[in-house]
């Protein structure tokens, strides 16, 4: 029988772990997998940026089909639609188009040098900037919330499937996805297969601590995979991606019963705002520190960056929902916080708040 209990706080813990991975993944500049170097700090570096934390997507989007599927939503279109554009489409447009209009008053009217291309030059480039119609948004870890849009849009379909053809709906959704036969609809291919395999563990009611036994091996298999990523400088990681929620899931029950596993899920009601919030920040961070380069070697900075970024958004956080809940709250898809938040659902579908 499954202990609804652990899966719980398994959920919370993983929320914050992965969303502060998202943050780890990017820290500036990135550095393609061909061209990592071979020094100690290069290899620690990739090892992270390159593999462990470029499973964190996957992970969360497992979990929002798990949610999703789980409580039936799928079979509401009309409530899913509402639900989904107050605590995704809200947040994306809020804070996409809250970072295009300042980079483009800080690049266009103040002069600030701020990258080449952050600002588009042309019509179908604002498009995909403010919206991420066919390419990234501006604020580019949005296009995670972008994708979130079409797999709700999805859902009723893939609720359908689940239910009625359920491993003849995988291969076609793996068939469709992994093959980009759609095209430019969803712009990470890996999400629908993942999220398709959450709403299988929901709606054939698997036992999600089966595999808790294992959790060490699970862990060791992970490891050797991120590894093998980095020694043979492995620049497609989709096999990785879609090992993750499988191996993640079950090694982290060994964190659920720990101290920082506890403090872990009692953060998780940040993990939303840091995820929207992020990247801003850490292009400030970056723009403070070139100068500074010479004096402060760079791995400080890669791993103070990461540190400083969540905590300065936690404090926000926590300012805001001081100042001003509800005003704050409607822009991250949030009601103001109760006593069981801790431990609620995920904002925008891992990041998705399904009930």
């Amino acid at each position: 029988m499954q202990n609804e209990d652990e899966v719980r706080r398994r959920i919370a813990l993983l929320r914050f772990l992965m969303i502060f991975g998202v943050v780890l993944l990017h820290t500036p500049p990135y550095v393609p997998i061909k061209e990592v170097g071979t020094g100690a700090f290069d290899l620690f570096k990739a090892f992270f940026q390159n593999a462990a934390f470029r499973t964190t997507v996957p992970v969360l989007t497992a979990i929002s089909g798990y949610l999703l599927f789980r409580s039936m939503l799928d079979r509401q279109p009309g409530k899913l639609a509402l639900k989904k554009f107050c605590t995704i489409v809200v947040p994306f447009l809020f804070f996409n188009l809250l970072l295009l209009g300042a980079a483009d008053f800080l690049e266009n009217g103040l002069h600030v040098p701020l990258g080449e291309g952050m600002v588009p030059d042309d019509p179908r480039g604002w498009a995909n900037a403010a919206f991420g119609l066919f390419d990234s948004p501006i604020n580019y870890p949005l296009n995670f919330l972008r994708d979130l849009v079409v797999l709700m849009l999805l859902a009723p379909l893939f609720g359908w499937m689940l239910r009625h053809i359920p491993w003849l709906g995988l291969g076609a959704v793996l068939l469709v996805f992994m093959n980009n036969l759609d095209g430019q609809f969803l712009l990470r291919d890996v999400m629908a297969p993942v999220f398709y395999l959450g709403g299988l563990a929901a709606v054939r009611r698997w036992n999600l601590c089966a595999l808790d036994r294992h959790a060490a091996l699970c862990l060791a298999a992970f490891v050797a995979l991120c590894a093998a990523v980095v020694a043979f400088r492995v620049a497609n990681t989709n096999y990785l991606r879609m090992a993750a929620p499988i191996l993640i899931w079950p090694a982290a029950a060994l964190l659920t019963r720990t101290a920082f596993g506890a403090w872990l899920a009692g953060m998780s009601k940040y993990s939303f705002f840091v995820f929207v919030a992020h990247a801003p920040v850490l292009l400030a961070t970056w723009m403070l520190y070139r100068p500074l380069a010479k004096a402060v070697p760079y791995p400080a900075y890669w791993l103070l960056a990461p540190v400083l970024t969540t905590a300065l958004l936690v404090l926000v956080y926590r300012t805001a929902m001081r100042v001003a809940p509800g005003a704050f709250g409607s822009v991250i898809g949030a009601a103001p916080p109760r006593p069981s938040a801790a431990v609620g659902p995920l904002a925008a579908g891992a990041l998705a708040k399904a009930k």
